[in-house]
Parts: structure tokens; sequence; C-alpha cells
């Protein structure tokens, strides 16, 4: 048996920036001790439960960094300390790795609320990297379990993926995408009686997945996501159409490497819209619930 290959540390700090065990369906339904969540890092990655929990700390600390850094602008905090969420609720973010990230556009909203000073809202993570539409409805019974009153939902990228050297499969069809998202803003509307903000999957750079991916048995298509982001605004169209917005940047640099995942400018590039359409009240509520319109960003 070949051991396994050892880990750069930028490899481990990319692992641990996108990996949320806490958000993991067997680790919610059956919790463990916090302790042992940095062991089961440190076990996956080959190293310690002190030097994965250090690691946690600097995303923690450059989050807090990048979030006083955006509320030096004033709109900016304005836009934070006047959100229209009451400090009762609990704000809910679900999604994939876009949202996971320990660097992202929800993490640094909740650093921001944070600092800004004077009660605000409880924002809680529940993006899991890798997930699909179909995976956030097997998980169903997290999101109710956070009870919460209001739900950011950021999905699509990985219904998109596809998996395969020759023939490559995509992991969710165009019609079970639709499906899966009319569920789940159903399930949320009804079920949870709780407000919804459907949000589009960003663009991807098709260069980039090209050249990342070129060896590797997953791939993504720039047409495939754009898809994607049509469907989800047929399902839900006050949704914030963050593909677009994004597609028309092209000239900056939002992506990482591998032309998927939105680097720290492209996240900060995503909360200000975000934020901009929860301003504009882009959401739907609970059948009787009033306030919600069609802004689209």
């Amino acid at each position: 048996m070949t051991p396994p290959r050892s880990l750069t540390d930028d490899e481990r700090r990319e692992f641990v920036r996108y990996t949320r065990t806490r958000s993991w369906p067997m680790l919610g339904r059956f919790p463990v001790d916090d302790d042992l969540h940095a062991e089961l890092l440190a076990q996956m990655l080959g190293g310690t439960p002190e030097a994965v929990g250090s690691l946690l700390r600097q995303f923690e600390d450059e989050a807090r960094a990048a979030a006083e850094s955006m509320l030096a602008d004033p709109a900016y905090r304005e836009a934070v300390t006047t959100l229209p969420f009451r400090t009762e609720d609990r704000v809910v973010a679900v999604g994939d790795s876009v949202t996971a990230d320990r660097l992202g556009w929800f993490e640094l909203l909740s650093a921001s609320v944070g600092l800004a000073g004077g009660a605000g809202p409880t924002l809680i993570n529940l993006g899991v990297s890798g997930n699909t539409t179909a995976d956030v409805i097997e998980r169903f019974d997290l999101l109710e379990a956070a009870r919460p009153s209001s739900v950011l939902l950021m999905l699509g990228t990985n219904d998109a993926r596809a998996h395969g050297r020759t023939a490559r499969h995509r992991m969710v069809t165009a019609d079970e995408t639709e499906r899966n998202l009319r569920v789940l803003v159903d399930l949320i509307t009804g079920d949870l009686n709780a407000t919804v903000t459907v949000i589009t999957p960003p663009a991807v750079d098709q260069s980039r997945v090209d050249a990342f991916f070129r060896d590797a048995p997953v791939h993504w298509e720039a047409a495939a996501v754009a898809e994607v982001a049509d469907v989800v605004l047929k399902a839900a169209h006050e949704a914030l159409d963050l593909h677009r917005i994004t597609g028309r940047h092209t000239h900056e640099d939002l992506l990482e490497a591998d032309g998927v995942h939105p680097n720290s400018a492209g996240q900060r590039f995503i909360l200000t819209h975000v934020l901009r359409h929860l301003h504009g009240r882009g959401r739907l509520g609970p059948p009787g619930h009033l306030g919600a319109d069609h802004t689209t960003g």
C-alpha cells in the first residue's frame, strides 16, 4: 500500500480554509466535543491539533482584519449597521465552499456585525464544501435545528460540477436543480416560516479551470454554471443574480487560481452585492409575508 502523500503548508491551509466539520451532516446530528473537531482535522492532514488551532486562529484574525478595513468605508459601515434584520433574528447562510470559506463573504459579514458595535442578529454559517442543491435537501433537518428566521441561500456551483476524465458526468441536471431550489424555498418559507434570500452561483473562469483541473477527474464548464444561474432565477425570480454581476467584472481579479473559488477581493465583492440586495428587500417570505420585492441587485 502506497503511503499518503505529505501535504504542504499551503495545502493544509487550503483544506482548513474550506472545511467546516461542525457543518458535516453526521457530526451535526451526532455532535462531538470541540477538541475532537481539531483532532479530526489534524488526523486528516497528518498534523497536530495545535497546528490546526493555530490555522483557525489565523483565519479568524484575517477575517477580522478584512472586516475592520471594510468598515473604514462609511457606506459599508452604514450598510452593516442598518441590516434589515432584528436583533432577535437568526440569519443562517446555506451554501457550498464559497460560503464555507473561513475568509468568505459570510464570515466577513459576521466579523463586521461584531465589530460595528450595537446589538445585531445571530449569524450562523452552515456552508459545506462540495454541496449541491440535493445535498442541502438531505441535511434540511440541520437547517431546521438552527432555528433560522432568515436564510441566505447560495447554491449551484456544484450542481454544474462534472466528474470523469473522458465522459464528464454532471452532478445535477438543470431540471433537478430547478426542482431542488423550489423544494428548498418551499421548505424554508413553509416549514420553517422563515424568509429566504436566494443567490445565483458566481461565474467561473474557464481558462483557469481548464489549466488548474487539467489532470483531475473533476471539472467545471462556464456554460454549465451559467445554465444553473438561469435555472436559479427561474425558480426564484427575486434572486440576487451574482453570476451576471461577477460575469460583468471579468476584467477584475476576483478568483483564485482554480477559476472557481473567489479570492479575498472576490469575497468582498460578493458581500457588498449581498448587502445591497438585502437592503433592497429581495427576499421571499412565508405565506402572507409582506416586504419582498423583485430587486436583483
